[in-house]
This record gives C-alpha cells, sequence and structure tokens, in this order.
C-alpha cells in the first residue's frame, strides 16, 4: 500500500481543518522537539551549530525505574492494545490491526489531545473504550499489553519512553527521533527494559523488499556504486489560519516537550501542518527520507548511517512551507553514494522509487514492488526495453508489519524494525539537514554521535 493512500487527518490536525484542504494532503508528521533534544547539535531544525560538536545525548527516562509487564501472553490469549495520537496514521493503524483477525487484538484505550480525533477512534474501537487526554492517564491502566504510538514525532521519545517505563510493549511511527541524541537515549531507554519495540519501517516487512534482499545478498548486481532515492508528489499550498476552523485542541498540550523560548499562541495551521515547520520537524528529509534511507542502508550498508552528507534544498513553490518542498542529498558509505530527491512540487511517476546501480546489474524498488535487471543495456533499449531477470510484485505491507509486532509480543522474540534499526535509519536524515543549514558537507564520526562541520 503506497504511504499516500493513507487518510490524512493527523493527531494534530481536526477532521474540520482536513476538510478546508486537498485531498493530497495525506500525509503527517514532524521531527519535533524539544527539551530531549537540547544538547550540543539538535539535528531536526537545529541552530548554532559549532565547527564540531560531540551532542551529548538526553537522559530522558533514566531516573525511572521500569515497570514488569502486566502479564506473559500465551499463543491464544487476546492481545489488549492503547493507541497514542488517534489522527489520520493512528485510525489506519486501528483498522489495519483489528481488520486482521488472526491479530486477535482488541483496543482498550484511547489517547489524543484532539477531542474530534479521540470520539472517532473511539467509536472505531467499539465505543466502550476509555479516552484520554494526556497520556501518563492511558499508559496507568495496568490490562494494557501495548501502545501504538502515532503521535507528531517530535512527540515519540516522551512517548516510547514513558510506555516502555510502564511495562508496555510499543509500535512507534516513523521517524523515531527529533535528533540523534533524542535517539540515542530512545535506544538506551528501551534497552534497560525488556520491551518489545516495532518503529514503523514497513519495508522491513513488504515481502518484495525482504525477498530483494535475497537477491542482492547473492551478488546479482555486483559492486554498488551509486543507488538513487527519489519521491515525487504535487502538494497544494499551506492554508492561511484565518480559514481554519478547528474543534477542541489542547494546544498547551501539544507544545509541552519544547523549551518556552519555543512556545507560541496558537496557530492552526503549525499545529495542523507541523511536519512543515523547523520548530517541530525536519520536514520531509527526515520524514519521507526515514523510509527509502532505511532501505538502503539495510541492502547495502549492514543497516549503519553514513559517513558524511551534503544537502540543498528550499521551500521553492509551496507557500507556507519553513522546510524544503525540493531537496536534494548526497550521503557518503564507506563503498558507495546515495542520493535522496524530493520535490512537492511535481508528481511524475506521483510515487517513490529506489535505483540501485551495480556492476553486474541494477535494482529498482517501488510501490509495486522490485525488478532486477542484467548489465548490460542494450543499444536499442527504447524500442526493445530489457525484461528483468527477476521480478517480485508486491505492494506495501503494513498490516505485515504490525503483525510481526504482535507475534514478538507473544514471542518475546526482537521484532523486523527494532529501535537500533529505527535509529541508525534517521541518523542519515538528520545529518543531511545538519549539512541543509550548515550549507556545508557534515560528517559523521565512528561513534555515531558526533557530528563535524569544517
Amino acid at each position: 500500500m503506497s504511504d499516500k493512500n493513507r487518510t490524512s487527518n493527523t493527531s494534530g490536525q481536526s477532521q474540520a481543518a482536513n476538510k478546508t484542504n486537498s485531498s493530497d494532503w495525506s500525509r503527517r508528521r514532524i521531527l519535533g522537539t524539544a527539551a530531549a533534544g537540547v544538547g550540543a547539535l539538535a539535528i531536526g531544525g537545529c541552530s548554532g551549530i559549532q565547527r564540531t560538536q560531540a551532542v551529548k545525548c538526553s537522559d530522558y527516562g533514566s531516573k525511572v525505574a521500569p515497570s514488569p509487564g502486566s502479564r506473559v501472553l500465551g499463543a491464544n490469549d487476546r492481545i489488549l492494545l492503547g493507541i497514542i495520537g488517534s489522527g489520520g496514521m493512528g485510525r489506519h493503524h486501528i483498522k489495519s490491526i483489528l481488520d486482521r483477525k488472526e491479530n486477535n487484538c482488541e483496543f482498550i484505550a484511547v489517547c489524543d489531545i484532539n477531542e474530534a480525533n479521540r470520539k472517532t477512534a473511539v467509536e472505531m474501537c467499539g465505543g466502550k473504550v476509555k479516552s484520554f487526554n494526556e497520556h501518563e492517564d492511558l499508559l496507568k491502566m495496568k490490562e494494557i499489553d501495548g501502545v501504538v504510538i502515532a503521535s507528531p514525532d517530535f512527540w515519540h521519545s516522551r512517548h516510547l519512553i514513558d510506555s516502555v517505563m510502564a511495562g508496555k510493549d510499543a509500535y512507534c511511527e516513523k521517524p523515531m527521533s527529533y535528533s540523534i541524541p533524542d535517539g540515542a537515549n530512545m535506544v538506551k531507554q528501551v534497552r534497560r527494559t525488556d520491551r518489545i519495540v516495532q518503529i514503523g519501517m514497513q519495508r522491513r516487512s513488504t515481502p518484495s523488499v525482504i525477498e530483494a534482499k535475497q537477491i542482492v545478498d547473492s551478488g546479482f548486481l555486483g559492486e554498488v556504486s551509486l543507488v538513487r532515492a527519489e519521491w515525487y508528489w504535487n502538494m497544494g499550498d499551506l492554508p492561511k489560519p484565518e480559514d481554519m476552523k478547528l474543534g477542541k485542541v489542547d494546544w498547551e498540550r501539544f507544545q509541552a516537550p519544547l523549551p518556552p523560548e519555543k512556545r507560541y499562541p496558537m496557530n492552526p495551521v503549525k499545529y495542523c501542518f507541523w511536519r512543515y515547520f523547523w520548530e517541530y520537524s525536519g520536514g520531509n528529509m527526515t520524514d519521507q527520507g526515514t523510509h527509502l534511507m532505511d532501505v538502503i542502508q539495510w541492502l547495502f550498508n549492514d543497516s549503519k548511517p553514513p559517513v558524511a552528507a551534503q544537502e540543498h534544498g528550499a521551500a521553492y513553490q509551496i507557500k507556507g512551507y519553513e522546510t524544503p518542498d525540493t531537496f536534494c542529498a548526497v550521503f557518503e558509505y564507506p563503498k558507495f553514494m546515495a542520493t535522496w530527491t524530493l520535490t512537492y512540487t511535481n508528481n511524475w511517476h506521483d510515487a517513490w522509487s529506489i535505483i540501485a546501480h551495480g556492476r553486474k546489474g541494477t535494482l529498482e524498488i517501488d510501490d509495486k514492488g522490485a525488478r532486477f535487471y542484467k548489465e548490460k543495456w542494450p543499444a536499442n533499449w527504447e524500442e526493445y526495453p530489457p525484461e528483468p531477470e527477476h521480478e517480485i510484485s508486491s505492494p506495501l505491507r503494513v498490516d505485515l508489519h504490525e503483525a510481526n509486532w504482535l507475534e514478538c509480543m507473544r514471542t518475546r522474540k526482537q521484532p523486523n524494525a527494532p529501535v537500533e534499526i529505527g535509529h541508525q535509519a534517521v541518523s542519515a536524515l538528520h545529518l543531511a539537514n545538519a549539512a541543509h543549514h550548515a550549507k556545508k558537507r557534515a560528517t559523521l564520526d565512528p561513534d555515531g554521535m558526533t557530528v563535524r562541520i569544517p
């Protein structure tokens, strides 16, 4: 399933606000926070970048003693879940998990700062579930086995750490973190517990990508020197605040992770479209980029982040954006380079893709599946297009990624996208955003924490 086909209303966007905008606004998310990311280099909406900075890891949650899980799940036990952030992506997870009957689950609690989102989610869950404005109250429910976290990204650190400390397993949407230190601390705190955490990078559970990795590992492509990730959508301008109508929203709660100087009077545009403002977000660099760069790193670099990145981009056309509507980043890995290009001003193919160029072959992955071609292409390839040597047809499977998490809740095995993988995937994009703000090449030391900008 294409990411674009998901419902658009987010945990930070009321249904009323959603109706005022084009149906193209089908994504939601933010790359934000926070006090948890203040240390040296907050590589989301970073400022004040120094020439060399060893980032200091946040210690949020470090003084809390983890609580044990409520029970040991048997193979046939019904899993009881809560949802934190019941906007568009949250409600997609509710429907997807409940539709798959073999999951044997039910949602018994909903949390969102948006009253309309809460009410809609409660109805989807059967109408008799508890609802909360603050996640701490939901986490006090001892009967909850696990939580789905689909809140704006700048809340992910608090929501995930608080959840595992309360003894809950968790499925946390991507991008996992707001900054490199934020992500490192999330890994640290999760590993203080025995909780099962899956990060929402569903390509890790999609059959076409899994099979593509097996073919790559067989050596079909030969030595790879270039991998290209691309994403093309044509999105509309952001609305004006005076044209938006919101229902009951707890704006102060929304801003709670931010330091006082980053908090502002209610702005419905920033609330509904937080991803496009530096106070809250790393923009589509981190949001969409986490999906694609994770695949690249998984297939070609043992899931490790790059050694350096450069990036240029700007809000060229879409009115209201602070984060770029168009950009291109270049990532340097030990044995190859990767590019990540996105524009929201043109919908060529109206899709994303990853193309890997090897000495012996080429791999193309997109919404339709994966295709492998042998080198060399014939001179008359436009007239006689080459047939793929391997073709794997499979759409994205969010349902399988959810099912993998739920199964691991029963077996206590690690899922397909644990916190270490989520952190490594988005670290590449945080590095590119650091390069964007500095307008210089940024390097990442082997410790995975020290960012250097000459």
